[in-house]
Parts: structure tokens; C-alpha cells; sequence
């Protein structure tokens, strides 16, 4: 009798152990973020203390396909570039988002002299707001020369599920020549470093620390030979460190080009990727398989000259 109950027992006890010893990483609940250019969402008042005046306002229709665009991802955390202000973004929600649970909306000013700002909407609580458009930026191959960035790097703070994310919304230099900086490539990557120093800093303190890095990037992902330009921007952030580590890994990383392409294009400019989602080790270790996602539907676009982009991450226990 004994002989015959010994496989019985023996099966349930190694897992058991196994369980004990090699234990499932907890899954959280699923946290939709996504990132939106909007293109010059300005509204009907005029900001005299802005160059705007040569640029249309946002109509009814396109922010009602912004909106549309947000509705079909289900997206918890979206953030914004070439915003104009928080109000314009209360209306949007109150519009066409009411049901969506977005409590939670913020809008900063940048150091744009066109008034397009970062702003973020979000359905988890904002705990803290941080800019650091007024650091100092440098890069190696301009000696002497100093920045700071062309809008922002909108660090904002959430609580989600209990656990503490920091989110870097970024809309990084545009591709219009400096003297001395073709391409404003050297600015360019110069806010990236800094982008980069601020997550180290983070991840220094505790590196199992979650954190995203999305936005508008102005920085392809591959070298255009239409153009003959190279874009290190992005190369920089996805750059290892010198242990070999990665602060940020690319939600996207799996798509080929053609797949991941945020900007359609048009008569003057090639397709690009301009966009995108990154996130810190810890985070990035929680991405949920195959959710990044770019909403290049006909039907949901338009509202803008940029497509949204996002992931599925699993966060808290």
C-alpha cells in the first residue's frame, strides 16, 4: 500500500518545494500608457504671450478623433505633446471622455516661444509635477555651448496599484537647423543625456524603480539613407551602460520598421518614428508580450500628424 501511494505523494511535494524555491513573479494589474503628439492643439483663445498667432486652432472634429483614438486604446496614463494648456485638455475630457475615469489632468508650460506645452491625463493619482526646463544642458562635441531644453522634461509622479511611477514626457528638440548644429542633432541628444543623468539618478536610489520615458522624440529610429542623417538621440538612450546594462528598453523593440512608423509622411518628409515608449529594467521586465501597440487606423487618426503609440504594462502585486 505504501509503495503504491509513494508517486502520490511525492509529485505534490516537489511542487511545492519548487514553488517555495522558485517562486512566479506576481502579476499585476494591467496599466495602458500611451503617448500623443496632438499637433498644435491650440484652442480659440489667443495667448498674447505666444508666437501662435499663425497657427490654426484645433477643430471640434479633430479633438473629437483624439479622443476617439484614446477611448479605443483604453489607455490609463496618456501623455501629450504640443499642447497648448491644462483647460484644453479638461474640455476634452469632459466632452468626449466624461465616462473614462480620467480624474486626474495637468498641463505645464515649456520653454516653447510657440506655446505648444506637455500634458498628461490619468485615471491613477499625479502625487508630484516636475520640470526641469531651466537645467543647464551640454554636450561633448560643442564645447562652450549651453542649452536648455526646447520645451520640457515633464517628470511626472503616479501612484498605480500601490506602487510609485515615474513618467518622463518628452518632446525633445525639433529637426530645424542651429548654426554650428545641423539638424539640431547636437541639442538634440544633449536633452537626451539629460534625460538619461535624471533616470540614473533614479535607479541609483532604487533600481528596481518603474519608469517610462515617452514622447515625441524627433529622433528616427534607424539611419534615413534618403537623407543621410543619423539620429542619436534615441541611439543614446537605448544605449548600454558600461557594466553593459540598460536604463531603458524599448517597448517596440520587437516591430520592424515599417511596422513601427508614427509619422505617415507626406509630400516634404519620408515616414518616420518619431515616437515612443521606454521604461526602466523593473518596469520593462513587466510588459505585458505583444501589447505595444501604434493606432494607425484611418478611422481612429487625423486629428493629428502623428500616430499614438503605447504598451501594457503589469503593475503592482
Amino acid at each position: 500500500m505504501h509503495t503504491r501511494l509513494f508517486p502520490c505523494l511525492i509529485l505534490p511535494l516537489l511542487l511545492v518545494v519548487t514553488a517555495i524555491l522558485c517562486p512566479r513573479p506576481a502579476l499585476g494589474e494591467p496599466v495602458t500608457v500611451m503617448t500623443y503628439n496632438v499637433e498644435n492643439m491650440f484652442d480659440v483663445f489667443d495667448d498674447p504671450y505666444t508666437d501662435d498667432e499663425g497657427t490654426d486652432i484645433k477643430r471640434r472634429d479633430e479633438i473629437e478623433r483624439i479622443a476617439a483614438a484614446i477611448r479605443s486604446a483604453d489607455a490609463d496614463i496618456v501623455v501629450f505633446q504640443e499642447l497648448e494648456n491644462e483647460y484644453l485638455l479638461q474640455a476634452m475630457v469632459q466632452t468626449f471622455l466624461a465616462d473614462e475615469g480620467y480624474t486626474y489632468i495637468a498641463a505645464q508650460r515649456t520653454n516653447s516661444g510657440r506655446g505648444i506645452n506637455l500634458g498628461v491625463i490619468s485615471r491613477f493619482p499625479i502625487t508630484r509635477l516636475t520640470s526641469h526646463r531651466f537645467r543647464d544642458l551640454t554636450h561633448p562635441d560643442a564645447p562652450g555651448q549651453a542649452w536648455r531644453f526646447a520645451r520640457d522634461a515633464m517628470q511626472i509622479t503616479l501612484e498605480v496599484h500601490g506602487e510609485t511611477v515615474h513618467v518622463f514626457n518628452l518632446h525633445l528638440k525639433s529637426n530645424s537647423s542651429r548654426p554650428g548644429d545641423e539638424n539640431s542633432k547636437l541639442w538634440r541628444t544633449a536633452e537626451a543625456m539629460m534625460v538619461k543623468s535624471l533616470i540614473r539618478g533614479l535607479l541609483a536610489e532604487d533600481p528596481e524603480a518603474y519608469v517610462l520615458a515617452m514622447g515625441d522624440f524627433n529622433s528616427n529610429y534607424w539611419v534615413d539613407p534618403r537623407q543621410q542623417r543619423d539620429w542619436p538621440a534615441t541611439a543614446f538612450l537605448r544605449a548600454a551602460e558600461p557594466d553593459g546594462s540598460h536604463l531603458l528598453i524599448d517597448a517596440h523593440e520587437g516591430l520592424s520598421h515599417e511596422e513601427r512608423v508614427t509619422i505617415p509622411g507626406d509630400d516634404r518628409y519620408p515616414p518616420a518614428t518619431f515616437d515612443y515608449v521606454y521604461a526602466s529594467p523593473a518596469l520593462a521586465a513587466r510588459l505585458v508580450e505583444g501589447s505595444a501597440f501604434i493606432i494607425n487606423d484611418p478611422g481612429l487618426v487625423g486629428g493629428s500628424d502623428h500616430y499614438p503609440t503605447g504598451a501594457v504594462y503589469d503593475i503592482g502585486d
